[in-house]
């Protein structure tokens, strides 16, 4: 116990000497769990918004002879998903459009299109609303009724085409028989992306879009499982996959969704392809790894830093109190209770640092979180409202700060060591 109070004391009185290492823990915290923090929201951002591009957890594709992605009679198909899947599943029909020979059309103004998702609103209710909508919405439900003409499109094609919720603008597509047919569709939600995801794709009805591209009722090319409620792991995505084994011819399990488009063409009956969302995002899971491999060298660096500066300077304190930790000798402290003291004393120092570390790293997170950095190509996709939102990733942050206090309390242990070594009339003759 009296190892506690000479540290406390100790700690006191030596105050102003201990401060740039208050400092120096303090800020290296801040920073590494402040970027950890950025990053993890950056990725959680993109990571929603792709939950919502691609359907959900993971789509079932269907295939015979290279004919295309086909699902006929979908219907029955669902019912046979519905029956192996969780309760809390959400499985329903969409139908993705190549839309990159369509256009939208206002009062003279063209807007080209990528990808248009037809979805059954009701179904995907939960998913789609997470989107960020700067006018309208999914309050209303029976505005997206089936076989109405809505439409959800992007903030920037909107601002192009000077359209806003309420306005009807011209579809023009390119149907499957080749023929030109154009449609006129109800903008009720203007949604804010500008990125990959979300720029250039919209959502309609997925009746409506199915008759506008002439095909018939009872088609989809997709199937897309979503669950709103829980995070779904790996092992649980391998489990839904055995599931879906027993009640369809499956492909083998891909980690890419091009290895099953490549293999359609060699298909010589109904072939279905499990596509996690993992298998949708290759590309991004690059930037991904990018990213974290940057904060994480960030992180190692800043930790290095607090360690060596704390660990180095801890050593020529220690040095200077020989004389102190002769006395403590000469009183007949045990050497065991020195080390003790002492590094007791640098924990309460550190656990402190990375303390007040924690809370400046969240104001950092806070004050960040305010500017508005949608102006920056392609950044959107990391971003909700135009903002960054950091979200606190707790192993990482805890890994951060034991790893901290452990290691530079092996360094100043092994200061510790040597200074204890001397003998007690030697450490008092020494002068600082």
């Amino acid at each position: 116990m009296y190892q506690t109070k000479i540290a406390l004391r100790s700690l006191i009185y030596r105050k102003t000497q201990y401060v740039s290492l208050f400092l120096v823990c303090m800020f290296g915290v801040a920073i590494s769990l402040a970027a950890i923090s950025i990053s993890t929201g950056m990725i959680r951002s993109l990571n929603q918004k792709a939950r919502i591009y691609y359907g959900g957890d993971f789509a079932l594709m269907c295939s015979v002879n290279d004919d295309g992605l086909e699902i006929f009679d979908y219907e029955e198909k669902l019912a046979l998903v519905k029956s192996v899947m969780p309760d809390d599943a959400v499985v329903t029909e969409r139908m993705d459009f190549d839309a990159r020979h369509s256009s939208f059309y206002f009062e003279g103004t063209q807007a080209l299109q990528q990808t248009i998702k037809g979805v059954k609103f009701a179904n995907e209710a939960d998913l789609i609303s997470s989107f960020i909508f700067v006018e309208g919405g999914l309050d209303n439900l029976d505005d997206f009724a089936e076989g109405s003409n809505a439409v959800l499109i992007s903030a920037p094609i909107a601002k192009m085409m000077n359209v806003h919720v309420g306005d009807e603008i011209t579809f023009q597509l390119e149907t499957y028989d080749d023929y030109i047919n154009t449609v006129q569709v109800e903008v009720k939600g203007i949604f804010q992306d500008s990125s990959v995801f979300g720029m250039y794709t919209s959502y309609m009805d997925f009746d409506f879009l199915k008759e506008a591209y002439g095909r018939p009722k009872n088609f989809a090319n997709r199937i897309c499982v979503n669950f709103n409620k829980r995070k779904i792991t790996e092992k649980d995505l391998h489990s839904f996959y055995d599931s879906l084994s027993g009640v369809f011819n499956m492909y083998p399990w891909v980690d890419d969704k091009d290895d099953y488009i490549d293999a359609t063409e060699d298909f010589k009956e109904e072939t279905w392809g499990f596509i996690p969302l993992s298998a949708n995002l290759n590309d991004v899971e690059i930037m991904e790894l990018a990213m974290d491999a940057v904060i994480s060298f960030i992180v190692v660096i800043l930790t290095i830093i607090i360690i060596a500066g704390i660990g180095s300077t801890y050593r020529v304190l220690i040095m200077k109190r020989i004389t102190e930790i002769g006395i403590y000798m000469a009183v007949g402290m045990k050497k065991r209770s020195i080390i003790a003291t002492l590094l007791f004393e640098s924990f309460l120092l550190l656990v402190a640092g990375c303390f007040a570390g924690l809370i400046l790293s969240g104001l950092l997170c806070s004050l960040l979180s305010v500017f508005d950095f949608s102006f920056i190509p392609s950044f959107d996709m990391f971003l909700e409202k135009g903002n960054l939102s950091p979200r606190m990733d707790v192993i990482k942050s805890v890994s951060v700060i034991v790893s901290v206090i452990t290691v530079t309390l092996l360094a100043v242990l092994y200061s510790t060591l040597k200074s204890i070594k001397i003998m007690p009339v030697e450490a008092l003759a020494v002068t600082e």
